[in-house]
């Protein structure tokens, strides 16, 4: 608590007044009362970091000393802003994997289904559902249209069903990048580890925390800072 008289941060309780604190600057004197004047954008920015780095919500509230309920909302508010994530260069190997993880309980399964340019290093896009048809359509239908030579998977039936034949390389030894890169999810998002008592609550949140870390290890994650 500084003066905001004089700067001087030694400065003393001094009763309540209309249900507030107030203080009494043993520098100058001056009595003065808490102002409420938000979270600073910075503050929120630094969250989002500390998420993406693994710690939880609650983690985060000791670090920054605040409410881990503004944490969620504040995490939440980012992967809303999100469009969608693109790659700006052309791809032409595609790599697709999904991995599991628990929603809204521990006995719930969800499917993370992931799709990589291996070549570019980079995260192309990501759906969040069940391990079934429509959830992997979604996905390609969200990528096809980026030049696509070659499809990598594993032998999941299902990609047989919407990755053309002509397209399509079936391998568990060629999902070397995509299956990397699911490891960074386990490593740096809490809520994907398996032996963590951290899991998502929601399906939408679980998106948002996929994809923001997408953004992150893309280098575009400053689009939504700024």
């Amino acid at each position: 608590m500084s003066c905001p008289k004089c700067g001087s941060l030694d400065c003393a309780k001094d009763g309540i007044v209309k249900e507030k604190q107030r203080y009494r600057c043993k520098s100058c004197g001056h009595r003065h009362t808490v102002q409420h004047r938000g979270i600073c954008p910075a503050t929120k920015r630094e969250a989002l970091q500390l998420y993406l780095e693994g710690l939880g919500f609650r983690s985060i509230g000791r670090f920054l000393k605040c409410s881990h309920v503004a944490v969620y909302n504040w995490i939440k508010a980012h992967g809303e802003s999100i469009e969608a994530i693109r790659s700006a260069a052309g791809v032409d190997v595609v790599e697709m994997d999904e991995m599991h993880t628990y929603i809204g309980s521990k006995k719930t399964i969800g499917w993370i289904w992931i799709a990589v340019d291996r070549h570019g290093k980079r995260f192309l896009n990501c759906e969040v559902d069940s391990r079934d048809t429509d959830t992997g359509r979604k996905l390609w239908d969200a990528i096809k249209n980026n030049g696509i030579t070659d499809v990598i998977s594993d032998y999941w039936s299902p990609y047989e069903k919407f990755v053309p034949y002509a397209l399509h390389t079936q391998s568990k030894a060629e999902t070397y990048t995509v299956e990397g890169y699911n490891s960074l999810f386990r490593h740096f998002l809490a809520r994907l580890r398996r032996k963590s008592k951290c899991y998502s609550k929601s399906k939408d949140m679980l998106k948002y925390s996929v994809m923001l870390l997408m953004l992150k290890r893309n280098g575009d994650l400053k689009a939504i800072l700024n």
